[in-house]
């Protein structure tokens, strides 16, 4: 057994091969050190608490002002808030920038110097714009993220970008007519919702993410270590997919019920590429099942979309998209197996 590999693989397979009972196979995967030891879940336990309190405690601070508004001078609004800052810029520098409590510490300040803005902006009402709001966030934890080195304040300033390009675009360049613009009392999720129907502003928060994942793996490639975790990469490629498949959905459902959308091909193409570049660079270069995942359920709603737009008329239609809804999640799950055996030999 010494040309073998001691991974999941492997021995998953010897274990069925040879019929190992559950604690046998338990054992077996202790002696490859497959198995989490105790102090492993300790310190995934202490992580996710750790950043599920500073999520509480970011919430409640905002929340406490936002109940105690009319209570509150001016002062103790900006000094309760720049202590919060300045309490948590001590903290992550005592704790060590490397530590879990002193990361979560310069998140914590990172979020405060939102709020500060919004404060600012509610006692003052300077009549600014809010993507300025956004923009002025987003340059002002720049040098926090450079410093900190962690994913969590470098997925924070990706999504001030690109908020600040949704606000911008639809306040400034291009502002919704009709019921989106009575709409946007309701804030920044009508926003949000504005962009699955507009092809360009699509293509540019697609183009903003892109430019991130791109950057973030290429100095990810050249050694930088703290860049080698899987989840900000992750969720940015979810975001830019989602950017051009809400879209892409949209021109083909529209079209199938006769209506008309003020939408082009712009979004199908850019998810054609960001499909293909994302199979073949997960796959073969940086193994990665989550976004192949993504990248395959996108395709199966496209997919799928396409059919009930040529099967809507057919009362026989249900039983054919439910059979090829089946075989298509079927063969991504058979077709997502033979990658992860592949990555897990190292073929």
């Amino acid at each position: 057994m010494s040309q073998f590999d001691a991974n999941y693989a492997n021995v998953h397979e010897l274990a069925a091969e040879l019929a190992f009972s559950e604690a046998a196979y338990a054992r077996a995967l202790e002696l490859a050190a497959l198995q989490p030891e105790k102090r492993d879940w300790l310190r995934y336990v202490d992580r996710f608490l750790m950043a599920l309190g500073v999520a509480l405690i970011c919430a409640g601070i905002t929340a406490f002002f936002a109940w105690n508004w009319a209570d509150l001078g001016n002062m103790q609004k900006f000094g309760l808030i720049e202590f919060g800052i300045v309490t948590a810029a001590v903290a992550a520098w005592r704790l060590g920038l490397d530590s879990i409590a002193g990361a979560a510490s310069l998140f914590a300040g990172a979020f405060l110097v939102g709020v500060l803005f919004a404060v600012y902006g509610q006692i003052y009402q300077t009549g600014a714009d809010p993507y300025g709001l956004f923009l002025a966030w987003a340059i002002l934890i720049l040098p926090w993220a450079i410093v900190g080195r962690q994913q969590g304040l470098w997925l924070l300033f990706v999504m001030l970008i690109n908020l600040t390009v949704i606000m911008y675009w639809t306040q400034v360049l291009k502002p919704p007519e009709g019921l989106w613009q009575l709409a946007q009392v309701f804030g920044p999720l009508v926003s949000l919702g504005f962009l699955v129907t507009d092809s360009q502003l699509s293509g540019l928060v697609f183009f903003v993410n892109v430019f991130a994942v791109v950057t973030w793996e290429f100095l990810a490639v050249r050694g930088i270590s703290w860049m080698r975790g899987h989840w900000f990469v992750r969720v940015v490629v979810f975001v830019a997919l989602t950017t051009v498949v809400a879209p892409t959905l949209i021109i083909i459902l529209a079209a199938t019920f006769g209506e008309q959308v003020d939408l082009n091909l712009l979004s199908p193409i850019l998810l054609g590429c960001a499909t293909a570049g994302c199979l073949y660079y997960y796959q073969f270069r940086q193994p990665d099942l989550f976004i192949l995942t993504c990248c395959l359920l996108a395709v199966i709603m496209v997919i799928t979309s396409l059919a009930i737009r040529v099967l809507l008329d057919d009362y026989g239609s249900m039983l054919v998209l439910a059979i090829l809804l089946i075989a298509q999640v079927a063969g991504a799950a058979y077709w997502l197996r033979g990658v992860a055996r592949r990555s897990e030999k190292g073929t």
